[in-house]
Parts: structure tokens; C-alpha cells; sequence
């Protein structure tokens, strides 16, 4: 595979570029059709993550609480890339007792941001203070452990819709809401190349709410700086290298 996209020049590229193309094919997207714009927009959300300390803030108290590994972990088991760990930061920064802004869904709470009802789908038991804006230790939302592994096996099961594998389509359907993103998927090709998150962009940004393309962007990017933090400016290492031996040696 390696000499293939060598081959076809997929890797002349500068270092951060390739980053950017290594990271959408973690995420399962065809790196032989990715535009320049969506690069460069990529770029402009790493700036966004440089410009100020959350990154970092985020980053430390995942580790200091002992999520990093935990939450790579579930995703290894079901077989899903541990880089939606950053789709938990993008969500909460790691705050384990946030609680969202209503909507006419009720609270998100916890990491993963659950409403209710996504939280019951899964299994996770909605404390009595699910319509008010408090902290309840009794609603599994609060538990890091069962919510991610709900979140893992949510995300899984948008994995095996009309997103087709798509990682980016799959944040976006994690955002917005996986009925409303697949409604406009079934109007495109049924065809790798055709159903990814830039051709969506394409056909229908005016459809796409700007709090779900900001969403996408940012994860995305979030996940590229931690192929190779170092290369862009933040005085640490990957954060998942470890998590996946440790995972291994733990199965």
C-alpha cells in the first residue's frame, strides 16, 4: 500500500500535508480524492488549536484523570480508530461533570454529550435531574466507563450506515444527527470517492449547519496535531502511541 501511494505521488508532499492525508485515512477516507481546499481548511483549524492553551488544558487533565488510555482502549475493541478520542475534547475537553446548553432534546451531559434518549438507546440509566442543569452522580452519563463504552458502540453502529466507513461523516452524524445526515448521503454515489464529508460539503454547505462543519473541522484537525504534536508547535508527544500496546498487552 505504501509503495502504491508512493507510487502514484499521493506523498510528495510536505510534512504537514502528509499528516493531514495519513490522518483521513485513520479515519477511513479515500486520501487520493482529497481537495486542497479541504487541506487548507484543515490548516486553518490547527491555527484555531494554536492560538490558544486549550489543546493542552484538555489534553493534561485526560491524562491526569486517566482517560486517554481508557478511551482508546474501548475504540480499539470495536475495532474503530482510537482517534475519536478527540472527538470526546472537541465535545467536553474532557470535563467529566459537563453539562451542555439545553435543547429541545433536554440536556447533553457528560464527555460524550449525551441526550437522553441516545443515552438510553445505550443502555445508560438517565438520573432523575435529566431536565435541569446539574451534575447527577446517579445518571450514567457522568460514568466515564459506560459512557464511552456507549459512545464507542454508537459510533460504531453510524459506521455501519449509509456512512460507508467514512470517520468525517460519522463525526458530522454524531453532531447533527445520523437520520439527517443520511438523508443527504442516499442522494449521492454509492462510491468511496463520492460519499465523503468534502463531497457532502460540495453538494449541500448551505444545508449543513456552520456549529457541525465547525464540529468536524475541529476534531479532524485536533486529530492531526496528535499524529505529530511536536510539528506543530506543543511540547508533547502523541498521546495514543502508548494506548495501543498498552491495549494489546491488556486483550
Amino acid at each position: 500500500y505504501e509503495k502504491l501511494v508512493d507510487d502514484l505521488g499521493v506523498y510528495d508532499l510536505n510534512e504537514i500535508d502528509r499528516v493531514i492525508v495519513k490522518t483521513a485515512r485513520i479515519f477511513g477516507e479515500c486520501e487520493f480524492a482529497i481537495p486542497q481546499g479541504f487541506v487548507d481548511e484543515v490548516k486553518s483549524y490547527i491555527k484555531k488549536w494554536q492560538s490558544t492553551n486549550r489543546y493542552e488544558k484538555a489534553l493534561e487533565r485526560a491524562n491526569t484523570n486517566g482517560y486517554t488510555e481508557m478511551i482508546a482502549n474501548y475504540f480499539v475493541r470495536n475495532r474503530l480508530p482510537k482517534q475519536f478520542f478527540y472527538l470526546a475534547m472537541q465535545e467536553s475537553d474532557f470535563i467529566e461533570q459537563r453539562v451542555g446548553p439545553p435543547t429541545r432534546y433536554g440536556y447533553a451531559k457528560g464527555i460524550w454529550q449525551f441526550i437522553p434518549e441516545t443515552g438510553k438507546r445505550y443502555g445508560l440509566t438517565i438520573g432523575k435531574y435529566s431536565d435541569q442543569n446539574i451534575y447527577d452522580a446517579g445518571d450514567d452519563r457522568f460514568n466515564l466507563p459506560k459512557s464511552t463504552s456507549a459512545a464507542s458502540r454508537y459510533i460504531k453502529d453510524i459506521y455501519n450506515t449509509d456512512a460507508q466507513a467514512s470517520g468525517l461523516l460519522v463525526m458530522a452524524s454524531y453532531n447533527w444527527g445520523e437520520h439527517r445526515v443520511i438523508n443527504l448521503i442516499r442522494k449521492m454515489p454509492e462510491n468511496p470517492r463520492e460519499r465523503n464529508f468534502w463531497k457532502l460539503l460540495e453538494k449541500y454547505r448551505e444545508k449543513i449547519p456552520d456549529e457541525t462543519y465547525n464540529y468536524v473541522f475541529y476534531i479532524f484537525s485536533a486529530a492531526v496535531i496528535g499524529e505529530n504534536p511536536r510539528l506543530f508547535g506543543f511540547n508533547f508527544d502523541n498521546p495514543l502511541d502508548e494506548t495501543v500496546q498498552s491495549s494489546l498487552n491488556n486483550n
